[in-house]
């Protein structure tokens, strides 16, 4: 079993609010740089999760986890590996630079291209979401496994230090090149087996089940009006929004590009920022479609569940959220 990388519904809402403002938009510099972030985190975690595929298959390797630990607050993890032994909670950086590990005042300190900036010590995150992991297994009545954390640093080009007299955290840190080789040494602590094949399948089995993905309303987020909103289809070619449907097929009137499928990234674009539920009328508002049989046909093709009938009718877009 495994929860695969997938983009985060966070990253997918940023993507498609910063291509529906218009480029001097006031919030979109903001957007572009959180963007910018929440693209490198994951694609941090998508190198790890390159990396983990080479484990044998009594890990279950269960990628960006946010469970509730407490009946209200909720606790996130980067990668969470199951074994019948032991557990293993990875926090994922993906920083370029010098990372400097003070203890003294614990905090990350990175150093790039002269400039200094200092974050939350991961090593203090995972401790916590260990503590939360532990309070989770004992109020869903699973056996207390061992487990074991570690922070993989994603990029190559990393130089890591920390205050003289505290080496041994190195332990627990990794560069994505030694991640095998650290969970291999970790693995040799763990000789006998904590968990059935069974239960391990029941463990992992709820916390998929239990998984509550993080889903910001993006716009309230950003305080933007739903009318600032870019409508029509975006070109998939030139990204201008100046398509028209033709004959079968959607044509731009820019670059010519001709796609008879182009209308499905607005539709994933209604889903994300506005409701993932949408009518005939809505949807031809933001496609900007004038006929209510073409736009029938449109959804209809895409077989997509739906409630009502007719012009009630209401078609849900939660399939068409991940690409």
């Amino acid at each position: 079993m495994q929860k695969l990388c997938e983009k985060p519904l966070k990253l997918l809402k940023l993507e498609a609010l910063s291509r529906r403002l218009t480029t001097d938009h006031p919030k979109q510099e903001k957007i572009r740089n959180d963007l910018r972030k929440v693209r490198t985190g994951f694609n941090g975690e998508r190198s790890i999760g390159n990396e983990l595929n080479d484990l044998p298959k009594e890990y279950q390797v269960l990628h960006d986890l946010r469970l509730c630990h407490d009946g209200s607050r909720f606790f996130q993890m980067d990668f969470l590996l199951v074994s019948r032994k032991y557990c293993i909670i990875i926090e994922v950086k993906n920083f370029a630079g010098l990372l400097y590990f003070d203890r003294t005042y614990p905090q990350l300190i990175r150093t790039k291209d002269g400039q200094e900036q200092a974050y939350l010590d991961p090593l203090i995150q995972v401790d916590v979401q260990k503590s939360r992991l532990k309070n989770w297994l004992t109020f869903h009545n699973f056996p207390l496994l061992p487990i074991e954390t570690l922070i993989a640093n994603a990029n190559s080009n990393t130089i890591v230090r920390t205050t003289p007299g505290f080496a041994p955290i190195f332990k627990k840190i990794t560069g994505k090149e030694t991640l095998i080789s650290k969970i291999q040494a970790l693995e040799e602590k763990y000789p006998s087996e904590q968990l059935t094949q069974r239960q391990r399948n029941k463990l992992s089995n709820t916390i998929l089940q239990k998984n509550i993905p993080h889903n910001p309303n993006i716009l309230q987020w950003y305080q933007i009006d739903e009318t600032d909103l870019l409508k029509s289809v975006q070109c998939p070619e030139c990204a201008a929004f100046q398509m028209q449907y033709h004959w079968g097929k959607w044509s731009c009137c820019q670059c010519t590009c001709a796609s008879k499928n182009a209308h499905i990234q607005s539709l994933r674009d209604y889903a994300l920022l506005i409701n993932p539920r949408i009518t005939n009328k809505q949807a031809r508002l933001f496609l900007q479609i004038d006929s209510i049989d073409i736009m029938q046909r449109m959804l209809s093709a895409l077989e997509l569940p739906y409630l009502g009938q007719f012009k009630n009718r209401v078609y849900s877009l939660d399939g068409l959220i991940h690409e």
